[in-house]
């Protein structure tokens, strides 16, 4: 009977299924571990875009930008290394240290330096190219061209410097390029970045460098100009250096033979015609320009003198054809009023001829002038007085470190200040010349009893008037002084030479 009850149940149910806990595990499992996978693989994407996938990736999803063109005032915050201090760095990197290296360097700036904490190495000094060639689109600037430089003073380093351009610009900078030009980058007006650091035979360290300000280059006393661009698109995965051991051989193989041939050419001849120097061409921003009529009124027409009929000149009643409008530096006229100039290098900006005043002799206590300010100029005073330079305007001073004229004391002696420093404080004109003024400091500003007395030398620019003698004013660190070099005399006074780079 008992039995029977249970065979009906049998018949009657539904079979039983089996859940498959198993495979829905191993399910869930799988799932997870995609989910881990695309986590971590999106710290590698995100974080190392300096690699061909990852940069392909983020190109892809649109989370990368283009390489931008920086302002010099706007450039990522660096220091500016010379030849010999940029190969005591890297020289003694071993290889596993240099390849971390250059992948930061190089993460920064596919980034646009938007998320490095770390100061930037920019490079300055003066370079000599030893040969050039075209950026083909297997390489990761695809347009432009690539020029081989060798450091003047430490000739262990190497230039990769990397002109990209596109166009007629292009065909320029293959022309101008040339193997013996010098090419000189500063610190002050340049931010050459390295992206890139390589040895090469011989123990000698090949920096790639970009200028992330991308400027135009002209030639001094010559013709021809080009612009640089940033490139639109990378070829990440060409990597760099662009240049290989056999064009690196052949460039400094043709360097050498350049100066070889340069060396018996002057020993041949007294006088020997000097080399082109390939050079930046500032462009000022529009409040900076001179108006066109200041330069008229800096060149007016000079009146007939008496002597001058005397010797022959041409009198007031004789038709003299007029000059045109505004006349170029080679046709101005050659006065007792207007100082002959030295004509300025094409690569510089034209700058308004500063008004004829007549420099005085003596200072109002009765000191000779001329004599004070020309015993200065031999121990460090910039060689371009009154030359051309960029100024900025206030506030936007490229970035550099503000000192008092108690803490300039700290720079004598230094030689090369390693960083670009401006002076403020409070100062009184104790001499006003030609483009140059010595000023004291007073006040707050003064030098402190039992220490020497300091005294700034400043150099301003070509057309700017400087203040008069007696005159008192303060400077803060938006409109401050550019320190170019700090001395320090027998007697102990500490002279500060600096140069005006703020517009009034």
């Amino acid at each position: 009977m008992v039995e029977d009850f249970y065979d009906h149940d049998d018949l009657a149910g539904e079979p039983k299924r089996k859940d498959n806990l198993f495979l829905w595990t191993v399910f869930i499992l799988i799932l997870i571990g995609l989910a881990l996978a695309c986590w971590i693989g999106s710290f590698y994407v995100f974080g190392h875009p300096e690699r061909p996938g990852p940069y392909r990736w983020l190109q892809w999803l649109g989370k990368i930008d283009p390489v931008r063109r920086f302002e010099v005032t706007a450039a990522p915050q660096g220091e500016f290394l010379t030849a010999q201090k940029l190969f005591e760095r890297y020289s003694s990197y071993t290889p596993l240290e240099l390849e971390r290296e250059n992948a930061e360097l190089m993460r920064s700036f596919v980034k646009n330096y938007a998320e490095t904490k770390r100061l930037v190495p920019y490079v300055r000094g003066r370079f000599e190219v030893a040969d050039a060639y075209e950026l083909k689109p297997s390489d990761m600037f695809q347009s432009g061209t690539v020029a081989l430089m060798q450091a003047e003073e430490f000739p262990q380093v190497l230039l990769e410097h990397l002109f990209p351009a596109t166009g007629s610009n292009l065909e320029q900078s293959k022309r101008l390029l040339s193997p013996g030009y010098p090419f000189n980058v500063e610190k002050t007006n340049d931010v050459t970045a390295v992206i890139h650091v390589a040895r090469v035979f011989d123990g000698r360290l090949l920096f790639t460098v970009a200028p992330l300000h991308y400027p135009s280059y002209a030639l001094k006393g010559g013709a021809g100009t080009f612009t640089s661009e940033p490139p639109k698109d990378l070829h990440i995965e060409a990597g760099v250096p662009v240049l290989k051991a056999p064009q690196i051989d052949a460039g400094l193989k043709k360097l050498a033979m350049l100066h070889g041939g340069a060396t018996a050419i002057a020993a041949a001849t007294p006088e020997t015609k000097k080399t082109p120097e390939l050079a930046r061409v500032d462009t000022p921003p529009e409040e900076a320009k001179v108006p066109e009529t200041r330069v008229a009124a800096a060149v007016p027409v000079a009146p007939v003198r008496p002597e001058a009929t005397a010797r022959g000149t041409p009198s007031p009643g004789i038709a003299v054809t007029p000059p045109p409008p505004v006349p170029n530096e080679s046709s101005l006229p050659r006065t007792a009023t207007v100082p002959a100039a030295t004509p300025a290098p094409l690569a510089m900006l034209a700058t308004p001829v500063p008004r004829a005043t007549p420099t005085p002799e003596t200072t109002s206590q009765g000191v000779p002038l001329k004599p004070f300010l020309r015993s200065n100029q031999a121990p460090g005073l910039p060689t371009e007085s009154g030359g051309s330079w960029r100024t900025y305007a206030p506030g936007q001073l490229p970035q550099g470190r503000a000192v008092t004229p108690a803490e300039v004391r700290t720079l004598a002696d230094r030689g090369d200040l390693g960083e670009r420093v401006y002076l403020r404080g409070a100062f009184v004109v104790t001499a006003s010349g030609e483009n140059k003024a010595v000023l004291r400091p007073q006040g707050a500003d003064e030098a402190p009893a039992g220490s020497g007395p300091i005294r700034v030398i400043v150099d301003y620019p070509s057309g700017a008037v400087p203040p008069e003698e007696g005159a008192s004013f303060a400077r803060d660190s938006s409109r401050g002084f550019q320190v170019v070099d700090v001395r320090r005399g027998g007697d102990g006074t500490v002279n500060v030479f600096v140069r005006e780079v703020a517009q009034p």
